[in-house]
């Protein structure tokens, strides 16, 4: 199946089903945290009812819909950049904002985002797997204000920066009533940084309805292989029949799952 959901996850009211033994405490300064801690000091008693978080990284549908994602901005030269290129490819996109640069920001993208959805990238793009569980909410919690602020919009999606789910990550998107939404494909732009026209074909052979791809609208360099290409990959997916649609609209679009027995 192309849709991959992670659901429940061990999840009861929105916490881990590890008895009584999560909190909200921070892991201990003198070990780093591991990819996969969870808080372990007192009780943790959820103040919200969303029992279970889905982990989605691609949509299980016949359809041919693909859904375009850009993490780390909004920021200046290439957050406009890709808003051009998408108002004239009338393309629709969903941008994981991180909520510091929006707010510092927020210029660039007024007016502009209609046609498109924002995520919640986090507020500083901080490593969600190192952090205690409540640094956790309020990193979500921030962003998720500024861009319902902003926007006009609340964000419905979480990514965590880097992708890493470990830590507090899970228990705190369920206690705020977040699913996740990471990515099937990404760009390679420093495998096909001086090969272009690779990259493009790259993105487009490998597409298969209910994909997720993701981009960057800042950071290294490297990455504006992926930007300054854009309108060749949009023009190859469609001419292979694909249509892009926010990551909403491909969830709508998903396929119901199917629960198969147990065979003793």
């Amino acid at each position: 199946m192309r849709r991959k959901v992670i659901k429940g996850l061990g999840f009861a009211a929105t916490g881990l089903a590890l008895g009584s033994g999560i909190s909200a405490a921070a892991p201990r300064r003198d070990v780093k945290a591991s990819a996969t801690a969870v808080p372990d000091a007192a009780p943790w008693r959820p103040s919200a009812t969303h029992g279970h978080v889905e982990v989605t990284w691609s949509v299980d549908t016949s359809q041919k819909l693909v859904a375009l994602t850009f993490d780390d901005g909004p920021m200046p030269k290439w957050t406009p950049m890709v808003l051009d290129v998408l108002d004239a490819e009338r393309v629709k996109a969903t941008f994981f904002m991180v909520g510091e640069r929006l707010v510092r920001n927020a210029r660039l993208v007024h007016g502009r985002m209609d046609r498109h959805e924002a995520g919640n990238h986090t507020w500083g793009h901080a490593d969600l797997a190192q952090l205690s569980h409540q640094d956790v909410c309020r990193q979500i919690h921030r962003a998720h204000a500024a861009i319902a602020t902003i926007t006009g919009r609340e964000p419905l999606h979480l990514r965590p920066p880097y992708g890493r789910l470990g830590g507090a990550t899970l228990s705190a998107a369920g206690q705020l009533g977040y699913d996740i939404t990471i990515w099937s494909i990404k760009m390679l732009e420093k495998t096909y940084r001086h090969d272009p026209p690779r990259l493009v074909d790259y993105i487009v052979e490998n597409t298969t309805p209910g994909t997720i791809v993701l981009a960057h609208d800042t950071g290294e360099p490297d990455r504006l292989v992926a930007l300054r290409n854009l309108v060749p990959m949009i023009r190859g997916l469609r001419a292979e029949g694909f249509e892009f649609v926010t990551v909403s609209e491909l969830m709508a679009a998903s396929a119901p799952l199917v629960t198969r027995p147990i065979t003793p």
